[in-house]
């Protein structure tokens, strides 16, 4: 059971097949024209990359460069405002992971950048395991939930009931230098991936990825569409529905959650919500840029009723928001205490699915390659 919650939903895909759907004004517009009925998908993807995946990776990268440092200053001389600066470090990384965990395709698909940052809930049995003997290797699957940010979650606010007693594994405790030296490779291996990644957006990855602007098979708009259902899959199922048991027939998993020892998982959901919102909507610092809801209306996409698709989805996400809002922190207490707000949430997270996996892509022409078995 725990290997299906592990790794089910965050296998990276492998394959992306894109399907040109027939166009309703009677097919006039052939596959790979970068303009369709007045939109031009190459503004969207110069728009996205530019301002919102670039500025993520960028944003999130930073972060982690702060945290690799905090982990390097912690360890030549822990002491306990060491200690919380580096928790303080670690949540920021974290949240502004959730923005930058979408474009899991180019090289991020080639560096596992998603499931190697961030698969959990976090083995703590193979944690300890690892630093008891001194010898692992970061790349064997079998380490895949002890590394990354979920195991510094719990090397950093899980080993001890307070600060007082985190301190103390990484000062008298028996096993402190093996302890340390395993929390600074696993903020090094954050640091090198997403700093490999960035690179290559930097470097020729962003003009191949605007370049790709038809609807063939591996085409941007491609992989963007499942990958943004496929992180927003993540984000209903297992930041919210399985911790919550929707999917369990009423058996929680509060330790589930997603960074549980640092008791910030209601507000990473909220984030991520946020963020793939903000995909959606081409939406960036920059402004409100071209994005995918731009290109359901000008292809006039309707939903079953003849209205706006576009205004159902954006409506469906407000009521999502406001759901998700709701949520506490520690979630893992709300999920014992009031898990009916923790199950509305996913309900409406739920109905977002279909409008996200179903009706967008179909409305633009994408095939939904990855599978899953949540009934949805």
């Amino acid at each position: 059971m725990k290997r299906k919650y592990l790794y089910t939903a965050l296998i990276a895909v492998s394959t992306f097949i894109l399907v040109q759907s027939c166009s309703k004004s009677g097919g006039s517009d052939k596959p790979t024209d970068p303009v369709v009925n007045g939109f031009d998908r190459k503004t969207m993807l110069t728009n996205i990359s530019t301002n919102i995946i670039i500025p993520s990776y960028t944003a999130y990268q930073g972060a982690v460069v702060n945290l690799d440092a905090a982990v390097t200053a912690f360890n030549t001389a822990p002491d306990a405002t060491k200690l919380t600066a580096l928790q303080a470090a670690f949540k920021t990384a974290y949240q502004l992971w959730q923005s930058a965990s979408e474009f899991d395709f180019g090289p991020a698909e080639q560096a596992n950048l998603r499931v190697n940052t961030n698969t959990y809930p976090t083995d703590v049995n193979q944690i300890t395991s690892n630093i008891s003997s001194g010898t692992y290797n970061p790349a064997l699957l079998a380490n895949l939930s002890a590394k990354g940010l979920p195991a510094m979650d719990y090397l950093l606010f899980g080993t001890g009931t307070d600060n007082n007693a985190i301190l103390l594994q990484y000062t008298t405790d028996a096993q402190a230098a093996k302890r340390k030296t395993y929390l600074a490779t696993l903020s090094t291996e954050l640091k090198t991936n997403i700093t490999t990644v960035l690179t290559a957006w930097n470097g020729g990855y962003k003009t191949t990825f605007i370049n790709a602007d038809g609807t063939d098979t591996g085409s941007s708009v491609g992989l963007l569409i499942n990958q943004l259902v496929y992180d927003y899959e993540i984000l209903k199922n297992y930041e919210v529905g399985i911790p919550a048991g929707v999917q369990s027939m009423g058996t929680t998993f509060p330790t589930k959650v997603q960074a549980y020892y640092s008791k910030i998982s209601a507000q990473l959901a909220s984030l991520h919500l946020q963020a793939v919102q903000n995909l959606y909507l081409g939406k960036s610092a920059q402004g409100d840029g071209s994005g995918l809801d731009d290109y359901l209306v000008q292809a006039k996409a309707k939903y079953t009723d003849g209205s706006s698709l576009n205004d159902v989805i954006k409506a469906q996400f407000a009521t999502a928001t406001t759901k998700v809002q709701a949520l506490t922190d520690p979630l893992s207490v709300q999920i014992t205490t009031n898990t009916s707000v923790v199950t509305a949430a996913y309900t409406e997270l739920q109905k977002l699915t279909v409008l996200l996996k179903t009706d967008l892509p179909s409305s633009l022409g994408v095939l939904i390659t990855f599978g899953d078995n949540d009934g949805d």
